[in-house]
């Protein structure tokens, strides 16, 4: 029986998706699971994506439709709803994927089962433009057991396309981060920040199907596309920033993501240390980043420990230490 104040919250960003979002609508009101709200925030499509959200919105009292009046890009509309959801649980769902009937009651399960867990996702298939299947996607993320940090530094290492963005996020954890930011790479910010306040538990079935556009796209072409996806209003300036700058800010916002975490002082530096060797190392990220890493030092560290970390800091990155 379905409670007045649902469960589960989905919220679904939309942006000119009448191609696919039918089917997305579909997939979701066929859950098994039905004590849900289905919250949609329309980023002033310009085509049918509208008409066709208010045909869902007169079938389903589980719909709520919002329309913005004017593209806030996807960190402003994905954030809204958050915002507008008001269930214990919460989960984001992109207007053209698709997801098993039973994705819902599955992640619902585990999170009412194990407390420490903090999102829930299930393994992903890849489909084309058509539905059909290109293969599981990589990401095989499980923390459960691990530390703070530990948990942390798996995830950088280990993290490929963000998945589980799309899985089921306790809402009172969600609210206490800064959710997506428009910086390059939002959704691996914001995974690594939850990574610091709890566990995340993989469904081994893939019960979620994402579609995958653009894959011989070229690498500026796709820059220009994601940064106006991001954020229209800055989307031409930033646009001009090479890659190495838009790795630094993310790099960046890890660091700071760290200095806020829910851990004690030691767990912080050991945290930032993983952020610059993982972005040295993995990304290709070099000296702004150990720049960034000094001067949260400086900030955190007590002065007689600081030249300690530093030196660790500086032979770990030259050493490639993980």
């Amino acid at each position: 029986m379905r409670s007045d104040k649902p469960l589960v919250s989905i919220g679904m960003p939309v942006y000119n998706g009448e191609r696919y979002i039918r089917q997305a609508l579909d997939s979701l009101l066929a859950q098994d699971y039905e004590n849900f709200e289905l919250v949609i925030s329309d980023n002033a499509s310009t085509d049918h994506s509208a008409e066709i959200c208010q045909e869902y919105l007169a079938m389903d009292r589980r719909i709520r439709y919002y329309r913005n009046d004017t593209n806030l890009g996807s960190v402003n509309n994905f954030n809204r709803l958050f915002e507008l959801s008001s269930g214990k649980y919460f989960m984001w769902a992109a207007d053209n994927d698709v997801w098993h009937p039973t994705f819902i009651s599955t992640c619902v399960s585990v999170l009412e089962a194990e407390p420490d867990v903090v999102l829930v996702y299930s393994r992903t298939m890849t489909i084309d433009s058509e539905g059909n299947p290109l293969g599981l996607a990589p990401d095989q993320i499980d923390t459960r057991g691990m530390p703070a940090v530990h948990r942390y530094k798996h995830l950088m290492w280990n993290l490929y396309w963000c998945n589980m963005t799309y899985g089921v996020i306790r809402g009172e954890v969600l609210a206490q981060t800064g959710k997506f930011r428009k910086v390059w790479g939002s959704d691996f910010v914001l995974l690594a920040e939850l990574a610091l306040r709890g566990t995340f538990a993989q469904v081994p079935e893939p019960l979620f199907y994402r579609r995958t556009n653009n894959l011989d796209e070229e690498s500026e072409t796709y820059k220009e596309r994601f940064l106006s996806y991001l954020d229209p209003v800055n989307a031409v300036e930033r646009s001009k920033r090479s890659y190495e700058d838009l790795w630094l800010e993310l790099c960046d916002a890890h660091l700071q993501i760290v200095a806020c975490a829910p851990i004690n002082f030691l767990e912080r530096l050991r945290a930032a240390m993983v952020t610059v060797l993982c972005f040295r190392l993995r990304f290709g990220v070099r000296w702004h980043g150990v720049l960034f890493a000094e001067g949260m030092a400086k900030r955190l560290v007590p002065k007689n420990l600081r030249r300690k970390i530093l030196s660790f800091i500086h032979s770990s990155t030259v050493n490639g230490v993980q």
